[in-house]
């Protein structure tokens, strides 16, 4: 990158690129990235709320992992910092960050040695449909395909998307919110950005970790508050043929927090209105999310 030096200023269209602010339209990774050449990078998406990274800590240990796992040297960077930093830039409170750290730049399965990582972060505004979709519910698409649990990406969020790519391609052009994926042994392990919940008979039920999904921030916060009403909340491996006859399903990310499920391949859950304990659920995910921003502890 070359030329005049950037000045950010609030609501400009810039990322974060390798330590310093760039305007989208000028920011560049080299084609010999890594992380473009071959997936070899990981990345977290984090929720901000009035200009707050929330729950960064939790996030920041999944990403630690994740590198470790993949022995992506860990950047000296102030990961949080410069999500903060972006966010002042564009001028946004309540957004989502993505920061993307990719092994660096060299071509060849094994890398070179010393290599520097490279590390990108972006923000873009929340969409603005989202709390009606939470208030009405969504429908989902059950996917012909799974991620292949049992794989050395489960439970990571690498750059390794395509089975996401095609995913939410598919229920996109079926008008469905989300698409979640169908493994061979015909369990539900995940959507393509979300963790899966279903209840029946009271109980509060999730596929475990070991089905290959995602061990989500937002998933976890869920169990636990269920917990705290005395609700069962059990991990139990989810049948696709039959997930659209539990009487709830719904979904949970950083970005959509609790989002009601109320049809499965157009096949309707329940009543097909959002459930009691879905409400329940998003009643105490938006007080723990105010408990935590009022109390400073993000």
């Amino acid at each position: 990158m070359s030329g005049r030096p950037f000045r950010a200023g609030r609501g400009r269209d810039v990322v974060w690129l390798d330590g310093r602010l760039v305007p989208s339209s000028r920011a560049s990774i080299s084609v010999f990235d890594r992380g473009f050449l071959y997936g070899d990078a990981v990345f977290e998406t984090v929720r901000a709320y009035d200009g707050r990274l929330f729950l960064w800590p939790q996030h920041a240990r999944r990403l630690a992992a994740s590198l470790r796992a993949f022995r992506i040297p860990q950047p000296s960077t102030d990961l949080a910092a410069a999500a903060r930093e972006l966010l002042a830039a564009r001028g946004l409170a309540d957004a989502a960050v993505r920061v993307t750290i990719s092994r660096g730049t060299g071509e060849g399965l094994v890398a070179p040695a010393r290599i520097t990582p490279t590390v990108v972060a972006t923000a873009r505004p929340i969409p603005s449909e989202l709390p009606a979709q939470r208030e009405r519910g969504v429908s989902v698409l059950l996917l012909p395909f799974g991620r292949g649990h049992g794989g050395i990406t489960d439970g990571h969020k690498t750059n390794a998307y395509l089975p996401a790519v095609l995913g939410k391609t598919r229920a996109a052009e079926r008008r469905a919110f989300e698409g979640l994926y169908v493994e061979r042994d015909g369990l539900v392990s995940e959507g393509t950005t979300s963790n899966v919940f279903a209840v029946r008979g009271g109980r509060l039920l999730t596929p475990p970790l070991e089905a290959g999904c995602l061990p989500g921030v937002t998933r976890q916060v869920i169990l636990h508050l269920a917990a705290e009403e005395g609700l069962s909340g059990e991990t139990m491996a989810l049948q696709a043929s039959t997930l659209h006859e539990m009487d709830e399903v719904f979904l949970t990310a950083s970005t959509i927090e609790v989002m009601p499920v109320v049809r499965v391949d157009r096949q309707r859950v329940g009543d097909g209105k959002p459930g009691a304990l879905t409400r329940l659920l998003q009643d105490r995910y938006r007080t723990f999310v105010k408990r935590t921003l009022a109390r400073g502890r993000v």
